[in-house]
């Protein structure tokens, strides 16, 4: 009998023991200085995983409780998560619990992510208030439930942001809407609407009339660097830069952007947006052109040309 229950005891030792071998890490994080500075949900956060990880039997150690304060959850390059991480990759640490998925991450894919690296290196989460572990069957099946999130999250970005673009586009510059990039050669902008520099305009009508005629893009440069005409970044011509004014519909006064990554299969153009340095029938004109030539030759030309001038 005594025999028997020196058996059990050593048993129940052996769990002991597993249970203490088995690390749990604690993390918190609170946004604002405010918070940081006044305690705010700082303990409160604490005290609530401590009391759930006492409930499930599993041994916190002290060395591993992670605070964050008065950090944002924008980015995942914060000091003590980046410490608690290293923790898990060394070793240290076999369970990571949270409040919430947003104390440690800012989406479902930043979190998704993480959940890849703990699971590398045999770290489970745990979050109590989604009631999620990666260690039990739930938890793995909640995971394809997030990834799911995940990629729905993604499309709804990218279609919000289109659909931002294709606004401002379909408004154009001349009504106060710009989508940012620089400034056009031919354009000045000012309170939110562009006008025609005339100066700098007659620069532009130049290089489609001599394109047209006939002339080479790398040709149009040499021309007007001898004749030191400025371009919108004030350096050098090149017959990149004569091709991307020839391919700039904004100096016929269209808007023009792409609905999807078909690019040229899903352009969509709205005329009237910006005024007009040329008329579309000269756009067109020079656009055919631009197709009917050899784009092998023309980069290798350039390219002959760059290297010419720093040798130079």
């Amino acid at each position: 009998m005594a025999q028997r229950m020196n058996k059990r005891q050593g048993k129940a030792k052996q769990g002991d023991l597993s249970l203490q071998a088995t690390c749990t890490a604690l993390y918190v994080r609170v946004s604002t200085q405010l918070q940081a500075d006044e305690g705010f949900s700082l303990e409160a956060q604490q005290e609530r995983l401590e009391a759930y990880c006492k409930a499930q039997s599993w041994h916190v150690c002290p060395d591993h409780i992670y605070i964050d304060a008065g950090v944002s959850g924008k980015t995942t390059e914060r000091p003590r998560f980046q410490a608690m991480l290293a923790a898990a990759q060394a070793g240290q640490v076999q369970r990571i619990v949270a409040m919430k998925l947003d104390r440690m991450a800012r989406n479902v894919r930043e979190f998704l992510a993480t959940v890849d690296q703990l699971k590398v290196w045999g770290c489970d989460l745990v979050l109590v208030k989604e009631s999620f572990d990666t260690s039990t069957p739930h938890g793995r099946f909640a995971l394809t439930m997030f990834a799911a999130m995940a990629e729905l999250e993604a499309s709804t970005i990218t279609e919000r942001v289109m659909s931002g673009k294709q606004h401002k586009a379909s408004k154009g510059g001349a009504k106060g809407f710009y989508n940012g990039s620089r400034r056009p050669l031919g354009y000045d902008y000012h309170t939110g609407k562009f006008e025609i520099n005339d100066s700098q305009a007659e620069t532009v009508r130049t290089v489609f009339a001599m394109f047209i005629a006939g002339q080479s893009l790398n040709a149009i440069a040499k021309a007007l660097n001898d004749a030191q005409a400025p371009t919108a970044s004030e350096g050098l011509w090149y017959a990149s830069t004569v091709r991307y004014i020839l391919t700039n519909g904004l100096y016929a006064g269209l808007s023009q952007w792409y609905a999807d990554a078909t690019r040229e299969a899903s352009k969509i153009t709205v005329a009237g947006a910006y005024p007009a340095i040329i008329s579309k029938a000269t756009y067109d004109q020079a656009h055919r052109r631009l197709k009917s030539l050899r784009p092998g030759r023309q980069l290798e030309s350039e390219i002959t040309r760059r290297l010419e001038h720093l040798a130079f």
